[in-house]
């Protein structure tokens, strides 16, 4: 069987085909830039090819032969669509390493398409939805009565040029959570918390983050909001309309997206090493009954890598693939988490009950 790293010149990209390579494995290498995919490949003696998104036929051909592509070239809202359709046209099972909110939301819009073909899609398979979602069916297990989710991750030692161009896409969109199960706009770090973490407490403030769809999806939880730090947040949920309006300027946010690409290239291999990334989840329902659980993994792009190239080589061995659109969970298993080698991951109770809390006394919410 055979399988592609499609964007294997980026970030990530080159993450995942230096840790398939270190093991042995031989995906293609693609990409749409010949010149940069052909460095990565010949350093890492793998085969490669350069096809642009654009190109269907050029891309049918390169996936003709290929079982699984791992989709690493963002930005997703831009280049998922025309790989999964792609898919859809070849029989190729689709994996990526996404986290943005539209993007589940049209793939999973695919599912009758992708059964009928009988190909697997399945975004997410890297950070932050893989160790998210695991924290969000365990504690579904466990309360089966939830009716609200709030997840909360610290992502350290810094970040790619695609998260960042990523995030600044975003920024122009606001927030947004899952409210009674439906997607629902609001401000960006509209809330906030207080929530425990290995090195004692931290404020989070709300951000859409892929689990108000994945975590939807496999849990039917009703009410998600997603959590991360952000530098000045309780002056962001203020000016929360004034910064999309200024994004939204002729040229803004094009001038912030060059001086990203000329300033970051994304955290050193001894940042990486010497990181880790944390993540917290609640679930609670109406009587007041509530769960928690904390997680720590590898640094956020070794951790991806990992948990991408596990993914492959989960469903390369897998009997049965059925068709369809898939959360990390469904398709590979609630477990799969626990399995990813390398992964550092360690998973632990809340046991201090009062460990995460709203920082408002009276709700859920600042407004």
């Amino acid at each position: 069987m055979t399988w592609m790293i499609y964007g294997a010149n980026g970030y990530t990209g080159a993450l995942l085909a230096e840790r398939a390579a270190s093991t042995g494995e031989r995906p293609l290498l693609a990409g749409r830039n010949a010149k940069a995919v052909r460095s990565v490949a010949e350093r890492l003696d793998l085969p490669f090819v350069a096809v642009d998104l654009a190109d269907d036929a050029g891309l049918d051909a390169a996936l003709a032969d290929i079982d699984i592509v791992a989709h690493c070239a963002g930005p997703f809202s831009a280049t998922a669509s025309p790989m999964a359709h792609a898919c859809l046209r070849t029989g190729t099972d689709y994996v990526d390493v996404t986290g943005e909110v539209d993007v589940f939301e049209a793939l999973y819009g695919l599912h009758d398409d992708a059964a009928a073909a009988g190909v697997m899609l399945v975004p997410g398979v890297g950070f932050d939805v893989v160790p998210t979602e695991y924290l969000a069916v365990r504690l579904a297990r466990e309360l089966p009565t939830a009716t609200d989710l709030d997840i909360a991750l610290v992502s350290r030692g810094g970040f790619s040029r695609g998260t960042l161009r990523t995030a600044l896409e975003g920024a122009q969109s606001g927030g947004r959570v899952r409210a009674n199960g439906e997607l629902v706009s609001v401000a960006t770090a509209h809330r906030s918390r207080r929530i425990r973490l290995s090195g004692g407490e931290v404020t989070v403030h709300s951000i859409p983050l892929g689990d108000i769809s994945s975590a939807y999806r496999s849990t039917g939880i009703p009410n998600i909001t997603d959590f991360t730090r952000i530098p000045f947040g309780g002056f962001l949920r203020h000016a929360d309309p004034v910064l999309r309006g200024a994004l939204r300027l002729p040229g803004v946010a094009k001038l912030l997206d060059r001086g990203i690409a000329a300033a970051v290239t994304g955290p050193s291999e001894n940042t990486r090493a010497d990181t880790r990334s944390e993540l917290w989840a609640e679930v609670s329902d109406p009587s007041g009954q509530a769960r928690q659980l904390r997680l720590a993994v590898a640094n956020t792009y070794d951790f991806t890598a990992a948990s991408a190239l596990h993914a492959v080589r989960t469903l390369l061995a897998s009997e049965s693939r059925p068709g369809g659109a898939y959360t990390p969970t469904q398709a590979l298993g609630a477990g799969f988490l626990e399995g990813i080698p390398e992964a550092g991951v360690s998973v632990g109770e809340v046991t201090d009950p009062h460990g995460a809390s709203p920082e408002t006394p009276s709700g859920r919410d600042h407004r």
